[in-house]
């Protein structure tokens, strides 16, 4: 919330490039390209002053969306102080609005005119230049730093409705800075923003607490906070967590990263339950293979989590104890109609071998084929494998030969050996012959 971007308000002189004089060429000589058309040249403070103050308002105005440090942003900025000075009110407030939205510092020549300008416009009720005001006495710009007095402005602003005012009283009130800490009153605060700028300033106030940038670090009431952010977006407490862990913010507590990757695990972050199945997929205990099982089957429901996918595949492979193949086949189902390509492997691996489920290899080629157009290239391979013995599909070579070609052209490593074979069983059809025979005797 305290970060401040600077920029010096003096006028901003741009000398215009001389335009060259074209001679006519000589005879004999080839004709010189013509110059490259020229970006238009900002005006001078004499070119400013000596327009009307409607165009300096419409000058000013491309300064609310235009980016910092711009000719547009600059010119605009100095053609509202321009007509501020001639009196406009319009102009005061619409520089207001310029600084709350960029977090714009003063220079010095326009501290004092500007915020006695400010405080007229504030008393009359623009919440953007009572915004203004807060920022310098919270910031120190032109001013004694004084967070009390800035606390004060910024809620009088936030109880007009202005957003960004309501984000620093709950800052205020969620770190004590300039009010005494409340964390309801934060929390009441916050949620007459949007969305993103909720997340944000939830983040800021676990951080600053987390790290005692406002006073002494209280941890409990920091993952408070993270948690709360947690419930817009789970994601956010996940990268808290990894920044807790590994201490990138100055700051490392592992108990707290886990507590906080837990929490985003359990509101449905992929990545973070991913994380939290690698941790117990390794133990030997049954317990801790129970939770890996679970956390992995709720990333994998996130069909771009192709690693939760295949790492479920993997445990069904390793024939688990009795008690976890039923919840790794229900996990893998639930991924499969997610959509998660990998499960579909893992899924069609246990109708195959009758793991969990009776077995059903018409079952297991349907999923295959599904893992297969979506351009897996294990179920590309094993597809060609059932293609080639006929079992659960009808027996077709060239079918085999094709899956098997593509399998190896992705990369997949047993794929040259199995296309080798077939092949050879393709120049030869009469040593196919026992295998088809053979798939097509009843048992």
């Amino acid at each position: 919330m305290n970060r401040i971007t600077s920029i010096l308000l003096l006028s901003c002189l741009f000398t215009s490039a001389s335009v060259s004089v074209m001679a006519a060429p000589n005879k004999g000589t080839a004709a010189q390209p013509a110059p490259a058309a020229q970006a238009p040249v900002p005006p001078t403070q004499a070119q400013l002053r000596a327009m009307s103050t409607a165009r300096l308002l419409r000058l000013g105005q491309a300064a609310l969306t235009a980016e910092m440090d711009t000719p547009a942003f600059v010119t605009g900025l100095d053609a509202a102080k321009i007509a501020s000075s001639r009196g406009d009110r319009e102009a005061t407030r619409l520089i207001a609005k310029i600084m709350a939205r960029n977090q714009v510092v003063l220079g010095a020549d326009d501290r004092a005119k500007l915020e006695r300008r400010f405080r007229f416009e504030a008393l009359r009720g623009a919440s953007s230049s009572v915004l203004a005001v807060a920022g310098m006495y919270d910031r120190g710009d032109g001013v004694p730093v004084d967070t009390k007095k800035a606390a004060e402005w910024y809620l009088w602003a936030a109880r007009v409705g202005h957003e960004r005012a309501m984000a620093h009283v709950a800052y205020g009130y969620g770190t004590g800075r300039g009010f005494e800490r409340d964390e309801a009153a934060a929390l009441k605060w916050i949620e007459g923003v949007n969305e993103g700028r909720q997340r944000s300033t939830l983040l800021d106030i676990g951080w600053a607490l987390a790290q005692g940038t406002e006073g002494s670090a209280d941890m409990s009431s920091a993952l408070r906070f993270f948690e709360r952010a947690a419930q817009l977006k789970p994601g956010v407490a996940y990268q808290v967590a990894l920044d807790l862990e590994r201490g990138t913010r100055g700051i490392q507590d592992r108990n707290a990263a886990g507590h906080l990757i837990k929490v985003a695990a359990e509101r449905g972050d992929s990545a973070a339950a991913t994380h939290l199945a690698k941790l117990l997929a390794g133990s030997n205990k049954v317990e801790d293979q129970q939770q890996a099982v679970r956390w992995y089957s709720l990333a994998a429901q996130d069909k771009t989590n192709v690693a939760a996918g295949q790492s479920l595949s993997r445990f069904l492979a390793l024939r688990p104890a009795g008690e976890l193949v039923s919840d790794i086949v229900a996990g893998l189902e639930k991924a499969a109609a997610a959509g998660n390509s990998e499960a579909l492997v893992g899924l069609a691996h246990a109708y195959s071998e009758g793991i969990g489920v009776n077995a059903s290899p018409e079952r297991a080629a349907s999923l295959l084929q599904q893992a297969a157009d979506a351009g897996v290239p294990e179920a590309k391979y094993r597809l060609g494998l059932m293609y080639k013995s006929g079992i659960g599909v009808g027996a077709d070579l060239n079918k085999a030969i094709e899956l098997m070609n593509s399998a190896q052209e992705s990369g997949f490593p047993l794929a040259a050996v199995a296309l080798s074979s077939m092949t050879d069983a393709s120049a030869n059809p009469s040593a196919e012959k026992p295998i088809a025979e053979t798939a097509a005797t009843p048992k």
